[in-house]
């Protein structure tokens, strides 16, 4: 805390007509370090301070109403410690050239007319420092564990200092002004004032027993502030007035707002916490503590206040951006607001909400055009009201990470952690027509109950097993439901997008199917693919079945369909795709309606709804409904032969094999089939199933249940 300042002229208030002025002035003054002289006249008590630093102690410090005491101690500082059983309270005035530091024990109270002007710091204190300590000058520790309690109903300025109050508990009713300083309401045993310019230059120490509580429901507006407790709670709430906190910075300190409570819990009711830097650029606002709280119309801003300047930070529940030393839980009510927006070109700032647990109500949030919003909990679940708060940040151009992690994070001030088990379960539609990048990162699976709809030039990004805290066993899956993934703009092309795709999935850009023509023409026999949005193949009369040859890629339907599709092939392997082979991926993928028919004979021949021959793939959330009809050798709803593996699949539709192995889901299978249904009516020759006409495999939780005509071997 940097003690140096410059003259004030100080004004004397009006004396109060018939005031016993005895009663009313500090009493029992002596210099026991450094050297001055103290006065009284009337109703004004003055000191003139000779030596740069100085010590006075005070039988009792108290000012009355009109009455006033006056510092000459140039850029210098005065230590008045009060030795005798009284609190101290402030009803009138205190001025001073330089800076003052008053320590009582017993508590200090500024009254709503007492008033308070330093050219320097004002520090109002119940915890003591040793006079040798304060007269060498450096750092000063203010220590002791007395209950006596700090509370400002006036007003207090400091034109080129800080502005200190610490004591059990401390609380503001009133006006707090530092602008060229920091503002520091610290409740705890010990605080330390260094000679560092900014908010790193008071800190208290951290202390579970010390359970005393910061509460501002006044304003206060400095270069930066902090509210601290050591053991207890900080609360910023509206009071019978719209409460206030400010930092505006300045050319040496940061425009900064603190709120720390390493044992107990960061509460911000209905008050208003800004922040920006003095070239008006954002500003940081920091709440951290064993728990966070928003509610009601709280507001946290710490967007740019000058045009072309970039926004500021917000950090909730957290030490720093990204950190491990997370809140054991963070709540941002329904109507709260956060923002830390750029302006004009100014590009946008940064905003992190994190705990162990996250509950986010329908708030507003906002970083602005190419800021950033990241949310990191054990477990993130996405209600509607979540949803709301997100669609409204991603459609303002802010990115948004939804991010768990391993459970290993510490909970704030306790050096334990939690349990969790790193899932990300959305609950609610997502749907965005911005730029804005949506990243979904679970250390272990997302489960998507609910439709993403990217729009315009946005960007998904899905990762599963990030191991982002520890290292996961890899078994985390991307799991759809009956949801999906659509991606709307119409300038989207499969060409356009096989570089610089808009969608990635655990590290891997997808190349988008958007059309009919693209699904047709864009898929080669290797790389990774997505149907963008739902198709309808009215529009080919005939469809050539994909990859013949075997398709070693990955295919992710995103939960869309294929609907209308007809094939009439005599290929050797007939359905969607004509063959998948060993390392090639199907999934998440519906067809509506399909009509196709294999017209080939053979030992190796196959006829599928949507793959012809599995051939050590892995085929799985898919479904299938319409008819298939083949002369092939294994005819089947989904598969006509399988050796790779098919799970959580199903079919409806009517099967007809002419030939050998005919069944409602398989036609024939040598691999893995597990968690399957087949509705549909089968009608084959020989070796004719409900489910699967020919097995050589595996075959769990299934069943059929349609009606079965076969000549030889049919169940």
């Amino acid at each position: 805390m940097t003690l140096t300042t410059r003259t004030l002229l100080l004004g004397i208030t009006a004396l109060t007509p018939g005031f016993a002025w005895g009663q009313a002035l500090p009493t029992g003054g002596t210099y026991v370090a450094g050297s001055g002289s103290i006065s009284t006249t009337g109703g004004t008590t003055t000191i003139d301070q000779s030596s740069a630093r100085g010590v006075i102690n005070w039988q009792g410090f108290s000012i009355g109403p009109g009455a006033s005491v006056r510092f000459n101690n140039g850029s210098g500082a005065t230590l008045n410690r009060v030795t005798g059983a009284q609190s101290s309270s402030l009803q009138g005035h205190i001025g001073a050239t330089g800076t003052v530091f008053l320590i009582n024990p017993n508590g200090v109270v500024i009254g709503p007319g007492g008033t308070v002007v330093t050219g320097g710091s004002f520090v109002a204190s119940t915890r003591d420092t040793p006079s040798s300590a304060f007269m060498k000058g450096g750092n000063i520790i203010l220590s002791g564990g007395s209950d006596g309690t700090v509370t400002n109903a006036g007003k207090i300025t400091s034109t080129s200092g800080n502005v200190v109050l610490v004591g059990a508990s401390v609380s503001n009713k009133g006006t707090v002004s530092a602008a060229g300083g920091t503002a520091n309401l610290m409740a705890g045993n010990q605080v330390v004032l260094s000679e560092v310019d900014g908010p790193s230059g008071v800190y208290i120490v951290a202390d579970s027993k010390a359970k005393g509580n910061v509460t501002n429901t006044g304003r206060i507006k400095a270069a930066a502030a902090t509210l601290a407790s050591a053991g207890g709670n900080v609360y910023a709430l509206a009071g019978n007035r719209e409460g206030l906190v400010q930092a505006t910075g300045t050319t040496r300190v940061n425009g900064q707002v603190w709120l720390s409570a390493p044992h107990g819990t960061v509460t911000v009711e209905s008050t208003t916490l800004k922040a920006t830097s003095a070239d008006g650029s954002g500003g940081i606002i920091r709440a951290n503590g064993r728990n966070v709280d928003f509610s009601g119309k709280a507001v946290l801003n710490a967007s740019a206040s000058k045009a072309g300047r970039k926004g500021g930070r917000i950090l909730v529940g957290t030490d720093s951006m990204g950190g491990t030393n997370l809140a054991r839980s963070t709540t941002v009510a329904s109507g709260v607001t956060l923002k830390a927006t750029g302006k004009g070109t100014g590009a946008g700032g940064t905003i992190e909400t994190s705990a162990h647990t996250l509950v986010v109500g329908s708030a507003t949030i906002s970083a602005g055009p190419g800021g950033s919003w990241l949310l990191d909990p054990d477990d993130l679940t996405i209600d509607s009201n979540a949803a709301s708060t997100i669609n409204s940040a991603l459609n303002s151009g802010t990115n948004v990470t939804e991010q768990t992690s391993a459970a290993t994070n510490n909970i704030a001030g306790t050096g334990t952690s939690v349990a969790g088990n790193g899932d990300i379960l959305l609950n609610a539609a997502l749907s965005w027509n911005s730029t804005a990048h949506l990243i979904l990162s679970s250390y272990h699976s997302i489960t998507l109950n609910a439709d993403i709809t990217v729009g315009g030039t946005g960007k998904l990004t899905l990762t599963t097993n990030n191991n982002i805290g520890g290292t996961g066993t890899g078994d985390g899956t991307l799991n759809f439901g009956t949801s999906s993934v659509r991606f709307t703009s119409s300038s989207l092309t499969a060409a356009s997008t096989t570089s610089s795709s808009p969608l990635t999935i655990d590290g891997h850009s997808y190349t988008l199917i958007t059309s009919p023509d693209d699904l047709q023409n864009a898929v080669g026999v290797s790389g990774y693919y997505a149907l963008a949005r739902p198709l309808d193949m009215s529009s080919i009369s005939n469809f050539t079945p994909l990859t013949s040859s075997g398709f070693t890629g990955t295919f992710n339907g995103l939960g869309n369909t294929i609907s209308n599709l007809v094939i009439n092939s005599g290929a050797e392997s007939v359905g969607l795709f004509g063959q998948v082979s060993r390392g090639g991926t199907v999934r998440n993928i519906g067809l509506l309606q399909a009509n196709v028919t294999g017209t080939s004979t053979g030992i190796f021949t196959a006829a599928g709804g949507l793959v012809g021959t599995n051939n050590y793939g892995t085929i799985s959330d898919v479904y299938a409904t319409g008819n298939v009809t083949s002369a092939s050798n294994g005819t089947g709803g989904l598969v006509g032969r399988n050796f790779g593996t098919i799970s959580e699949a199903y079919t409806t539709g009517n099967v007809t094999g002419t030939s050998e192995a005919t069944g409602g889901l398989v036609g024939m299978s040598a691999g893995s089939i597990r968690d399957v249904y087949a509705t549909g009516n089968v009608t084959g020759n020989s070796d004719t199933g409900g489910l699967v006409g020919l097995n050589g495999g595996t075959i769990s939780e299934a069943y059929a249940t349609g009606n079965v005509t076969g000549n030889n071997n049919t169940g």
